[in-house]
């Protein structure tokens, strides 16, 4: 995978953890993932960026600079890439389990297992 799929995937995935915050950040693989993610970030410059994006994740620039900043730092750190390639798959089916029965846009697959999908609010 390239580093750039890598950085943008992690991104990606981490988003709704950090949306969710608390216990969704604290636990399992979210848990993991985000402590990954922050291991190249060593600088104040970059630990200001990550601070930054845990207070604001659904800002698109910030997610942005997030995403570039990791995707250089990566390069550096071609074991902390492959971790992270390794732990994605598991935090998107772990955020798509986070935003059910809310409001949330579903970012993942939808399996209805056969039943009814209704698309907008009819609760």
């Amino acid at each position: 995978m390239l580093l750039e799929s890598i950085a943008g995937a992690a991104i990606a995935a981490i988003t709704p953890f950090l949306v969710k915050g608390g216990e969704a950040i604290a636990t399992g693989v979210g848990k993991s993932l985000w402590k990954t993610i922050k291991k190249p970030f060593t600088s104040d410059k970059d630990k200001a960026l990550i601070k930054e994006l845990e207070k604001n994740p659904e800002d698109l620039k910030l997610q942005g600079k997030a995403e570039g900043k990791l995707e250089d730092l990566l390069a550096d750190h071609p074991e902390i890439a492959e971790e992270i390639s390794r732990l994605i798959p598991e935090a998107e089916k772990e955020a798509a389990i986070l935003i059910q029965n809310s409001k949330n846009v579903v970012t993942a697959p939808i399996n209805s297992g056969g039943g009814n999908v209704h698309i907008g609010d009819k609760n």
